[in-house]
């Protein structure tokens, strides 16, 4: 009768009372165990060429010929393409002839004229002072025709004509602009052609123009690099030399070493924008490939990871098994999931990584802990913050 009577006791006490769900999450085990611990940069970028030339008309006119195609290998010096110059431009060359022809006859007189004037003042006919003003208006006019002429010789070579020199300038009426011809301005791949013959190449101005309209693209296919515009953050964080990892969208089972190269001093800033406060500012960051896959190609994409600190062997827990209460650090060995006597162990971190976190000090090799802590008493686990 006493035995039954305590069971019925028992029984109306716990009537109601649902037994405790163990927590899934709490359950799993990890043995600790040494391996690095990696604090990685994650971004998405993508190929370029490392030089990359934009192939410009200086002056308007009609395009004639394009002697190339997207995909062609030049070499530097290269004919690409033929513009028809409009009027204007050539009037502007052939002006700047005639200006050079007319202060070459000026010059001639005034060499003329001081050499008379030096040979009377040395035979006494004329006073020293003649002379030397006769020498001084030679040397005027010689310095306005070397400038003229060094002018003249820029604006022929803008347009790829045979240049002006003494001998060139003859009684002959001087031309204009006859054919503005397109030469490669580097070795490598036409990566895109924009025009076509018989389309209009505008310079932006009439004449000549140093902004030039764009007509074709060349890069030295020879050195691809991945590009990647990283937050403002983590630029601090970044230098020249650090290790990374590429993968290709094309082959993303396979990691290709990479090197940062260059780290912009300048953030990227769209053309035509302005500046806002409210925008994500980005830097361009450059990373070398030291063995280039046969795969890899111009437009690319790829995901980069780039190491900003790692250290190869320590003991490491992962970033979901550990805590932080009252600023400190616990985990939960293995095995006990009952949060009414937690079995935490305090422990000091080191480095914490984007998967493992660094143990220094309350753990060793081979302890078994919960991967990752349990949410009980009602606490959320912070594992993994960096």
């Amino acid at each position: 009768m006493l035995l039954f009577g305590a069971f019925a006791v028992s029984r109306f006490l716990g009537r109601g009372k649902a037994p405790a769900a163990p927590d899934p999450a709490g359950t799993e085990t990890v043995v600790v165990d040494t391996g690095p611990v990696s604090v990685l940069i994650k971004e998405t970028g993508v190929v370029c060429p490392r030089q990359s030339v934009a192939v410009k008309s200086k002056v308007s006119g009609k395009v004639r010929e394009v002697l190339v195609e997207e995909g062609d290998l030049v070499r530097e010096g290269q004919l690409l393409a033929v513009v028809d110059p409009d009027a204007q431009a050539s009037l502007t060359l052939s002006q700047q002839r005639l200006d050079l022809r007319r202060l070459k006859v000026e010059l001639d007189q005034k060499e003329r004229a001081w050499k008379r004037q030096a040979q009377l003042s040395k035979e006494g006919l004329v006073s020293a002072q003649l002379a030397e003003e006769a020498e001084r208006d030679y040397r005027v006019a010689q310095n306005l025709f070397l400038q003229a002429r060094t002018a003249l010789n820029l604006l022929e070579t803008e347009a790829n004509q045979k240049l002006t020199a003494d001998e060139g300038l003859s009684d002959a009426e001087p031309g204009g602009v006859t054919d503005y011809r397109i030469l490669a301005p580097l070795s490598g791949v036409v990566s895109s052609v924009k025009v076509k013959p018989g389309e209009m190449a505008t310079s932006g101005t009439t004449g000549f123009s140093q902004e030039g309209a764009l007509l074709m693209e060349i890069s030295d296919q020879r050195q691809l690099e991945v590009v990647v515009n990283v937050n403002e953050i983590d630029v601090p964080k970044l230098k020249p030399g650090m290790p990374a990892k590429v993968r290709l969208a094309a082959a993303p089972g396979t990691p290709i070493d990479a090197i940062v190269d260059r780290v912009a001093v300048a953030p990227l800033v769209e053309a035509g924008s302005t500046p806002d406060a409210g925008k994500v500012v980005v830097f361009p960051v450059s990373l070398r490939l030291p063995q280039r896959p046969a795969e890899l190609r111009q437009g690319m994409s790829a995901s980069v990871d780039i190491t900003r600190e790692e250290r190869l062997t320590v003991v490491r827990i992962p970033v979901l098994a550990f805590t932080e209460k009252d600023g400190k650090s616990f985990v939960r060995i293995g095995g006990t999931v009952d949060s009414k006597v937690p079995a935490d162990r305090e422990v000091t971190l080191g480095l914490k990584g984007d998967r493992f976190v660094e143990v220094t000090a309350g753990l060793k090799v081979g302890d078994v802990i919960l991967s990752r802590y349990p949410q009980d008493d009602g606490k959320k686990g912070t594992g993994g913050g960096r």
